[in-house]
This record gives C-alpha cells, sequence and structure tokens, in this order.
C-alpha cells in the first residue's frame, strides 16, 4: 500500500433535513502502538477513510479515474499525533489512536483535475428502519427512545454501535422513527421484517428525510448472524441478505453497499472552470527530448491546446487543454512507449499527472 490512487474533496438529530460534517479532512485510526510503522500504516488507512467519506463511494480507491494520479498519502499532511482513543472508540486490543489531519488546499488542488463525484459538506440525514429479533421481545421496529435506553449488556447494543459507528466512519447524518400508531398502521412489524419496500416507502413519506433504507439483524442459534438490506431511491428497489460471524463487519459492509447507491444522488462533480491540466515529465535531459515530448503531446488526439508552464533543469511541465477525461488521456500518454507513471513525493506535484521520460 505504498502507492495511492487519488483524488476528492470538499469541505441524530430528528427533523434536520441536512447536516453539517464535521471536519472532513480530519480522521482518527485506533493503532496497536506509537511505532513509526504503526504511525505509516495510520496515515494509509486514515487518506482512504477521507477518500471515502469525501466521494461517498467505499470502492474510491479502485476507481479507474483516479489511476492517473499515483501519489503518496504523506504529501497530504497536515497535522498527525497519537491519543488515547475516548472509551467508545477503544477496544480490548486498541486503546491507542492516530489523530491524521489532512492539508485542505493541498487536496483540493486534486479534486479539479480528478473530476470525480463528491458529497457536499452539508450532508444528506437519511431516516433509517432497524428491525431486530430476540428471544425476550421478539421481532420489533426500533425507535429513538428504545435505541437510547438500550443498554450496554444487551445483545443488540453490539448491533446498534456497528452501525452507528459506520454511519460515523462515512460521516452521513440519520435518525430513527418514532414508530408511533401512524406508523404502525402504515407499516407493522411483520411487513417491516419482511422488508415490504412498497409499505416501507410510503411510511417513510411523513418524515422529513433525504432519503431512507431499511436493516435488520438477529442472531441464530449457532451465534452465526443473519440480516437484510433494503432501499428505495428514483423509484429503484434493492435488497439483499447477509450471514457470518462478525457483527461489526456485516453491518459495516451493508452500510457501505446501501449508502454506496444513495449518496449518487447528492453528489456533484466541480467544475474545471478555466483550469488547465498540468503534465509534467521528468528526465528530458536533452533539447532533442524536450522537442519529441513537445511534439508527442501535441499529437495527442485528446490534446486540444497545449502551453509551457514551467521548465526546471530536466523537468518539463506543459499545461493542457483535453478534449476528454483525464484517463484516458493517461492511457493514451503510455501506450505511446516514451513515458511510464511514477510516485512523486514533490508536493508541487500534487495534481498533476507526473511521469518518467523513456529514453530514446
Amino acid at each position: 500500500m505504498n502507492r495511492w490512487l487519488i483524488g476528492i474533496v470538499i469541505g441524530f438529530s430528528v427533523g434536520v433535513s441536512m447536516a453539517q460534517a464535521t471536519d472532513l479532512y480530519r480522521v482518527l485510526v485506533p493503532v496497536s502502538d506509537q511505532t513509526t510503522e504503526s504511525r505509516e500504516i495510520g496515515i494509509e488507512i486514515a487518506f482512504s477513510k477521507m477518500l471515502i467519506k469525501l466521494t461517498g463511494n467505499s470502492q474510491i480507491l479502485q476507481s479507474p479515474q483516479l489511476k492517473p494520479f499515483l501519489i503518496d498519502p504523506k504529501a497530504f499532511l497536515d497535522s498527525v499525533g497519537f491519543n488515547q482513543l475516548s472509551q467508545s472508540d477503544a477496544d480490548e486490543t486498541m486503546t491507542m489512536g492516530l489523530d491524521v489531519k489532512f492539508d485542505r488546499p493541498s487536496v483540493d488542488k486534486l479534486l479539479k483535475q480528478a473530476q470525480l463525484p463528491i458529497i457536499p459538506a452539508i450532508r444528506p440525514n437519511f431516516l433509517v428502519w432497524l428491525m431486530v429479533d430476540d428471544v425476550e421481545q421478539g421481532r420489533r421496529v426500533l425507535d429513538e427512545s428504545s435505541a437510547i435506553q438500550m443498554q450496554a449488556d444487551d445483545h443488540l447494543y453490539e448491533f446498534l454501535e456497528a452501525f452507528k459507528r459506520s454511519m460515523q466512519a462515512r460521516e452521513i447524518s440519520y435518525f430513527l422513527p418514532s414508530y408511533d400508531l401512524e406508523d404502525q398502521l402504515s407499516v407493522g412489524v411483520k411487513e417491516a421484517w419482511a422488508m415490504k419496500v412498497e409499505a416501507l416507502n410510503a411510511a417513510s413519506k411523513r418524515y422529513d428525510a433525504d432519503g431512507w433504507f431499511a436493516l435488520r439483524v438477529f442472531k441464530a442459534s449457532d451465534g452465526q448472524i443473519r440480516g437484510a438490506w433494503a432501499y428505495q431511491e428514483a423509484g429503484k428497489r434493492q435488497m439483499n441478505d447477509f450471514y457470518g460471524d462478525s457483527m461489526i463487519d456485516l453491518v459495516g459492509a451493508s452500510v457501505d453497499r446501501v449508502l454506496d447507491a444513495l449518496l449518487q444522488s447528492h453528489t456533484y462533480i466541480p467544475q474545471l472552470e478555466t483550469d488547465k491540466l498540468l503534465v509534467q515529465i521528468d528526465g528530458i535531459s536533452s533539447y532533442k527530448n524536450y522537442q519529441v515530448a513537445v511534439r508527442l503531446l501535441e499529437q495527442l488526439e485528446l490534446v486540444e491546446a497545449l502551453q509551457l508552464y514551467s521548465v526546471n533543469k530536466d523537468e518539463l511541465v506543459v499545461a493542457i487543454d483535453i478534449n476528454g477525461s483525464v484517463e484516458l488521456l493517461h492511457a493514451e500518454l503510455i501506450r505511446t512507449g516514451l513515458v511510464k507513471p511514477y510516485l512523486s513525493s514533490d508536493n508541487r506535484s500534487i495534481g498533476r499527472l507526473t511521469y518518467h521520460w523513456v529514453s530514446l
């Protein structure tokens, strides 16, 4: 995990339709100790978590739009330090946390070049139907009151905590239904447990929410966790079930699946305005190579206009207007065989496509 694909970023209350996120550029990562190795790993994890919560896409690191931009996450650091985790964040194995804050101007510099969908700092607020099943009370729909009163020794407490942490990691606001008489008439417990999407959708309309989804879970007699999720967005319905041994992993994966879909309609693509794409080629050791490199770029089909940006020793930087996507230009450059991508640790290279010249 020494190389990173990047690009993006921008900057539980009932009855509030939109919520302001906290510092989207800051991540607290549990670590086992204060060694250099834990620090390096923690920074990489924090960088990944930042990209996910800023783009709304848990698979953002696999996006082809990020492939042209290879950079060390440490190039984006503003501050980093070790802190003791709060009791709610700590577990039996990790009580120490790495507090990582990334530099907003540096990240924003990449924003326009990557052209990825991002979520504004004003976040959507979702209504969530949580259904549980236990021996004592049977199947039921959790409301705000029952969720708040649930004690740590309740076996369903693990489910609520796993769900809360998963939503917090994505910086997405949510609230539970009141499940009063009006709700019960719209969608009974039996219908809710069966994930009757039409009934859930109808019951959700009374709430001031930016969308809704449902999640049910129970623990089988053999200790295995079983559950399912469902949502409806713009008339499109999705359902799926899950099972396994880890409540935290299963709930986290389910939340990611649902939010990846629901958040798409709450994202936007930043405008490039008049900014040009900067392409940096190192290793231009002669005037002949300089001429060949410029001619190569000018002849690429996707290049509409090219302007010399800077020449420093063996480093050539040009500003390009492109007719197409960044990833297509990157692929076209690689196919020429005259350049190869590389990882730059120089902060000046943030937001640029960086390459080494292949000797003729």
